[in-house]
């Protein structure tokens, strides 16, 4: 025999020697019992692992987002509230407002010497001096058909044709000008003269028109206002007896005065007056209102 029969041999002799098991109620039962109470004890010990990781996690997420939001924001898991700052809009530019005008008129005093360098009220060069002139030229082209207006002079050599621009300002009033022009004006062999006189602003008030064209050279006649374009003109007709026959008159808004005014005779000798007058007077009140004999300066 050898030592693996001989050990074979002892197991069978024990196994026949052993008794067999209890088979009291009792005890069975006690035993059951024991068995479920240690597999209760290993599932509250797996449950409890997990319980303790999140308590010792905790802290450390609090203590993450604490610079966010607060602990009860993290613990009730809701979002942070804390509102961003927003950014300060920059202060809109405003503009300052339009300076107000504070420049006074100059006004003439006593003694004071003539504007502009000046010798006298008349302005002899400059632009001033010009200005006139291109008064002079304006009412030239205006002139109707079928008549002229020519370079006639009189007996002694001065040119009719003649423009003046003169500082028109007295004592006590703020300098305001005047520019003037006339023109012969031909037909037939026939003369007659136009005259045009611009005066610039003057501070003086609106009058009535009538009583604005009777005060032209100290006319007197009749006078008619006509509308041109809703605006009202005053046109004076004399009984030939004024320097001049018929002038209209009319102020602009801006204060600007113009006068126009026209005569079928002249001073010279053997010239005969005009036949009828160069402008019938709604052709003249029209006129009148023109932008070109408009000077406010």
């Amino acid at each position: 025999m050898n030592e693996e029969d001989l050990n074979e041999a002892m197991r069978d002799e024990m196994v026949r020697s052993s008794p067999p098991p209890s088979m009291d109620p009792a005890g069975a039962l006690d035993q059951a019992r024991r068995v479920r109470k240690r597999r209760r004890a290993t599932w509250a010990g797996l449950a409890v692992v997990p319980l303790v990781a999140g308590v010792v996690a905790a802290p450390t997420a609090i203590a993450h987002f604490t610079d966010s939001r607060s602990v009860g924001q993290v613990v009730a898991g809701s979002p942070s509230t804390t509102p961003s700052s927003a950014p300060s809009s920059a202060p809109k530019s405003v503009a300052p407002p339009a300076a107000i005008s504070t420049v006074v008129p100059s006004t003439r005093k006593t003694n004071d010497p003539w504007p502009e360098g000046q010798t006298d009220r008349t302005a002899k060069a400059g632009p001033r001096a010009a200005r006139s002139v291109t008064l002079m030229e304006d009412l030239s082209s205006s002139v109707p058909a079928g008549f002229t207006a020519p370079n006639l002079k009189y007996p002694d050599g001065r040119a009719m044709r003649s423009p003046q621009s003169q500082y028109a300002s007295n004592d006590g009033e703020p300098d305001y000008w005047e520019y003037q022009a006339s023109i012969p004006v031909q037909k037939d062999n026939r003369v007659g003269q136009l005259f045009v006189q611009s005066t610039t602003p003057d501070s003086k008030r609106a009058t009535a028109p009538c009583k604005l064209a009777q005060s032209f050279w100290g006319g007197t006649g009749s006078c008619t206002v006509l509308d041109v374009d809703g605006k009202k003109v005053a046109v004076v007709t004399t009984k030939g007896r004024d320097s001049f026959d018929q002038w209209a008159a009319y102020r602009h808004d801006d204060g600007t005065v113009v006068f126009l005014a026209q005569v079928k005779k002249t001073d010279l000798p053997n010239r005969q007056p005009l036949a009828q007058p160069v402008f019938t007077p709604s052709q003249l009140a029209e006129l009148v209102t023109s932008d070109k004999f408009h000077i406010n300066s």
